[in-house]
């Protein structure tokens, strides 16, 4: 368990908080577009979230992926019906485990129902951003979820064993260093593994940082290069950038 997560009654706070903001933009506007994902608009997110946690609710209900998905109604029904709906079974969900209960989950590291927790809350956190953009109403992302949030597409997301082998198209090897928060987290990238330590004495060949926000919509795509500090090897960075934009699809 990393040191920024928070704790289950946290996360149900602000997936509650950021569904309920979401909904409120897919009822404002379905059609505005979402700048920060080309070809979205307000309806796509409402959909693709919705989608999320029903599959997480089968996931943990099943202990296992649920094939096929997703369910061939769910094109057919409104997208904010569908998001409400799907908000009210993840919470129903959950009530029914313990938060250290083992389930299926795509990390070797954490097999427990706050596995769930914690990426449903950052989910959500990263959507209802995209659907404010679209209408040019963004809300502020808590520090606590943004740290973790940082931590999290590091270690879960971007982090790669050898032994998985997964292609990538930025095969850029090199140290890059993450800072926000007076946290740091040092990225061994090489072609066929990526590994994440809190080492803060090995230099790196470059660094992004900021505030947890700002690094934290960044590592998303959410925001530009304007946001965050960059230092070091623009070639890394940019190579880094790359990595992100793959394990984040």
């Amino acid at each position: 368990m990393s040191d920024t997560q928070l704790v289950p009654d946290r996360y149900f706070e602000l997936i509650d908080h950021d569904t309920e903001r979401l909904l409120a933009m897919g009822e404002r506007d379905l059609t505005a577009q979402v700048p920060c994902c080309r070809g979205w608009d307000v309806r796509d997110v409402l959909a693709h979230t919705a989608e999320v946690y029903e599959h997480k609710v089968r996931v943990m209900a099943d202990n296992g992926w649920p094939s096929p998905w997703p369910p061939a109604d769910f094109a057919d029904r409104d997208p904010v019906d569908l998001l409400r709906q799907a908000k009210a079974d993840l919470f129903e969900e959950f009530a029914r485990h313990q938060p250290d209960e083992q389930t299926t989950t795509f990390s070797p590291d954490d097999t427990t129902i706050t596995f769930w927790m914690r990426r449903m809350a950052l989910e959500v956190a990263v959507h209802r951003y995209d659907a404010e953009l679209a209408h040019g109403e963004m809300s502020p992302v808590p520090d606590d979820l943004a740290l973790d949030g940082i931590d999290e597409m590091l270690r879960v997301m971007l982090e790669v064993d050898e032994s998985e082998d997964v292609p990538t198209d930025h095969p850029v090897e090199a140290m890059v260093a993450v800072e926000a928060a007076g946290r740091r987290w040092l990225c061994d990238l090489r072609e066929r593994s990526v590994t994440i330590t809190t080492d803060s004495a090995n230099p790196a060949a470059a660094t992004v940082g900021g505030d947890p926000v700002a690094v934290f919509l960044w590592l998303w795509g959410r925001v530009g290069d304007e946001r965050v500090e960059r230092s070091g090897d623009s070639n890394v960075l940019n190579g880094f950038r790359g990595r992100l934009v793959e394990c984040s699809q």
